[in-house]
């Protein structure tokens, strides 16, 4: 400790006249300033390196810089994410104003039956699963949290009736056994719906609402079972059409979307339709659609 005291005394000196002779003559000074290196590379030699602490100071800088750079970083990285449907709040623009998919739903269909008239004691015989395919296309509106959602699907659709046995005939038959009516539907669907896209609720995925109106047009009625189809025989061997033209239902649905890159994401919700018109075309039968539907899409 001595040692160290006395060679600090002596650099503590050496500075002292460096500086006066600095400002007093400058050939006294380039002299005195190799005389101060040949002492400084000495204390380094008994020393070391880091004898006044300037290198730790240097070290402990460059390190807390580094520390800050790589904290920027992370941070640029994490908002970037987020922009994606990353793991925090979603309020970003979205990278693409415009987004399409292809949507997949196999579905639960029933219908109701109401019937006065010939068409009295008609009931409706359970459901059936259909399914609907056909592009979807997302418009946003506001950042990437609401979109219109419209879209184009081929839907199949069935409707059934269970009646009285002597329905058709012009005899009165009480003891007649019931008869039953199964069609499939086709239609053409056009969506008028709106899209709100809650917050992450893991990283890259996010839930979604769905709500609005579909508007349906009939393409074509089939009936299944033609030899034992109660409606289809009674109604002149099928000739007449036994529903109307189209429909138009409220839509509800929810879901959840994955995002797995910054272009693609699958889609997978459930859905429920429900008629707001009477399909079919005689006047005395009332029956409504209602269907509940499994969404598969994948997002391109």
């Amino acid at each position: 400790m001595k040692k160290v005291a006395g060679l600090s005394l002596i650099l503590v000196m050496l500075v002292t006249i460096s500086s006066w002779a600095q400002s007093s003559s400058p050939a006294l000074y380039q002299m005195r300033t190799k005389e101060s290196s040949v002492t400084e590379k000495r204390f380094r030699k008994i020393l070391g390196d880091n004898y006044d602490g300037q290198d730790q100071n240097r070290r402990a800088y460059d390190d807390d810089r580094k520390r800050r750079r790589k904290k920027q970083q992370q941070s640029t990285q994490d908002a970037d994410e987020n922009n994606g449907y990353g793991s925090g709040p979603d309020y970003a623009w979205p990278t693409h104003l415009i987004e399409m998919s292809i949507r997949f739903s196999p579905s639960l269909d029933l219908n109701t039956a109401e019937g006065t008239g010939s068409y009295t004691g008609f009931r409706s015989n359970g459901a059936g699963v259909r399914m609907s395919v056909g592009p979807s296309l997302d418009y946003f509106f506001f950042k990437n949290r609401y979109a219109f959602s419209t879209g184009l699907w081929y839907t199949i659709k069935r409707s059934g009736f269970q009646m009285p046995g002597s329905f058709g005939q012009t005899i009165w038959n009480p003891g007649a056994p019931e008869k039953e009516s199964i069609y499939n539907l086709q239609y053409l669907q056009v969506p008028l719906t709106v899209k709100l896209f809650a917050n992450n609720i893991a990283p890259n995925m996010r839930l979604y609402i769905q709500t609005g109106g579909l508007v349906s047009i009939k393409l074509a009625e089939r009936a299944l079972d033609q030899p034992r189809n109660g409606l289809y025989l009674a109604e002149s061997g099928g000739d007449r059409r036994q529903y109307g033209f189209g429909d138009v239902e409220m839509l509800l649905g929810t879901g959840i979307q994955y995002k797995i890159n910054q272009n693609n994401a699958f889609n997978i919700g459930l859905s429920y339709q429900r008629g707001l018109i009477n399909v079919a075309r005689g006047s005395q039968l009332i029956s409504k659609n209602r269907v509940v539907a499994l969404d598969l899409g994948f997002k391109f």
